[in-house]
């Protein structure tokens, strides 16, 4: 059977799912210095700063996004609302629907989607310790539910912990959806829990020439560029560009940045956490490795909501 049940869809309605999360610039009470410090709102922000620009406007160093409003965090919001905002604005603390969190959002809103998209890989990373922290440590079971919610689906601790659970339900896909929501990707993306949905809805976008900044091209046909996402066949499975509506199984990968003849990328369910692998590209930066017949490119252009 190709489709397992949970990923069978109609294909018209690609492009409806939304998640149940708040929005991505969203947070319901104060964060910061004397704040509420809801673990949601604190993620929230930590994700934002996170998306600031780093061409010398702002300085601080990427944020591990721990739902934590410690030391760390609460420095990062004083840097921000000092170089933002003037000396007399430093208090530490971010109201839901205060200065700072407008002019946070304004700045984040700002920058390309490609980076944003980047960048909350990056901190998801540095959250996961590149692969040091596994699926089972009650540390990131939060974490994996939220992932679920950007794919509509909510899940028990009990269920994410379960062995036979994780071996059936692969977080990788959901992973994807909830960086591409929290950075910011609103109504364009299609949040999924397979790999192949959001790939075939780019894929559509971009035979219908739809005015969306998310469309799949065959692995060869653009250089890999940071922000978008790499998709390959899983071990003996048959998926192609070409079939890729039929459901088979597939794995993809946030493109981070190029080193050393490899493009960087950062997954999810990957050795039952976040990390990063190498990918080999040529010259040109096209994707060599054979295993691999997918990329959604994300416009350069276009800004995040």
């Amino acid at each position: 059977m190709i489709f397992q049940l949970r990923t069978v869809v109609c294909f018209c309605l690609l492009g409806l799912v939304q998640s149940a999360l708040l929005r991505a610039d969203e947070i319901a009470k104060s964060v910061g210095r004397g704040g509420d410090n809801q673990p949601s709102d604190v993620l929230t922000v930590q994700l934002a700063l996170n998306q600031l620009p780093r061409d010398g406007a702002i300085t601080s160093e990427l944020l591990e996004t721990d739902g934590l409003a410690g030391p760390i965090t609460v420095a990062a919001i004083e840097n921000f609302q000092r170089q933002t905002l003037g000396a007399d604005a430093v208090t530490g603390l971010i109201e839901a629907d205060g200065a700072v969190m407008e002019r946070l959002n304004e700045l984040v809103r700002a920058q390309p989607l490609t980076y944003r998209i980047a960048r909350v890989a990056l901190g998801e990373r540095l959250f996961w310790r590149d692969g040091e922290r596994t699926e089972r440590e009650p540390v990131v079971t939060d974490r994996l539910r939220d992932y679920w919610l950007a794919t509509d689906q909510t899940f028990t601790a009990e269920q994410i912990h379960d062995p036979a659970f994780q071996s059936e339900w692969p977080w990788s896909a959901a992973f994807i959806s909830w960086v591409m929501k929290r950075a910011g990707s609103g109504d364009d993306f299609f949040y999924a829990d397979s790999h192949w949905q959001y790939t075939a809805a780019a894929k559509a976008n971009r035979l219908k020439k739809n005015d969306n900044p998310f469309q799949a091209f065959p692995i060869r046909d653009l250089p890999v560029t940071v922000g978008d996402v790499i998709v390959k066949r899983r071990s003996t499975s048959t998926a192609t560009y070409e079939n890729i509506e039929r459901g088979h199984p597939t794995h993809g990968d946030i493109v981070i940045e190029f080193k050393d003849g490899e493009v960087v990328t950062i997954g999810g369910n990957v050795s039952n956490s976040v990390r990063t692998t190498m990918v080999p590209i040529d010259d040109e930066h096209k994707v060599t490795n054979k295993l691999f017949f997918a990329i959604v490119d994300v416009d350069p252009n276009a800004k995040g909501e």
